[in-house]
């Protein structure tokens, strides 16, 4: 469920947090603005990239047959696809009647899944471009896929526009933007204490939000020798700690 926080409510904790009521000539309000948009795409990727979904989309297709010219392996291009990519997380694939996820790679490990005439059931994906993907290797017949991904966010710029903070997670955008206000007036036991005050807000809300229940957290060691000997799948769950 969406915990909205408009963009006129995180101006105000700003500038209450800041100390700065008043300093609208230095700090103005397209400024407070502009730094509250970025703050939030900077949250929203990091969040994601450590371990959370909450921000993440999908987008679903079907992978051609065959490699893409000159390549070896099938490029799927995103590039079409609304809202618009910031960063891709999870390709899944549909075999019979079984959904795989295909193994994130980096690009350099392109050319490691067969040449050029070689297909098979994709077992991998690489970037190549934000909106382009590597599929490996190329794919011997059609498959439904589903890509999971970080949408574009358009930025806030209404007051009444609104942000979804989850659970008070704003706090965060709140105290990013007091640090870079400080840093611009020169403060240095004051930037100390608001990044300290930063990054505390941000362990918790990632402890949080990637934590399932009282057992403990969400995610455990990926099996790297089941993936290396075929993708083995392991069945069944791990007792609580």
């Amino acid at each position: 469920m969406a915990r909205n926080a408009s963009l006129g409510q995180i101006k105000a904790d700003i500038i209450d947090q800041a100390d700065i009521f008043g300093s609208s000539a230095r700090h103005s309000p397209t400024l407070l603005t502009r730094l509250i948009n970025q703050s939030i795409q900077h949250f929203r990727e990091k969040l994601s990239i450590d371990g959370a979904q909450h921000y993440l989309t999908y987008t679903p297709g079907l992978l051609e047959g065959g490699a893409t010219a000159p390549f070896p392996f099938y490029v799927l291009d995103l590039s079409q696809v609304s809202p618009s990519i910031v960063r891709c997380f999870g390709v899944d694939i549909t075999v019979g009647s079984e959904t795989h996820h295909l193994t994130h790679v980096p690009f350099s490990s392109r050319n490691d899944y067969g040449g050029i005439n070689y297909t098979g059931v994709p077992q991998a994906w690489a970037v190549i471009q934000t909106a382009q993907l590597a599929i490996l290797p190329a794919a011997s017949s059609t498959y439904a896929y589903v890509v999971w991904y970080l949408p574009v966010l358009a930025d806030l710029s209404a007051d009444a526009d609104v942000f979804n903070g989850v659970a008070g997670w704003e706090e965060f955008i709140v105290w990013d933007v007091v640090t870079k206000l400080i840093v611009r007036d020169q403060y240095p036991a004051a930037f100390q204490m608001a990044l300290a005050k930063r990054d505390e807000m941000f362990s918790d809300i990632l402890r949080s939000a990637t934590k399932v229940s009282g057992q403990g957290g969400q995610f455990i060691g990926r099996d790297t020798l089941g993936e290396r000997l075929g993708g083995i799948r392991r069945m069944g769950r791990l007792p609580p700690p």
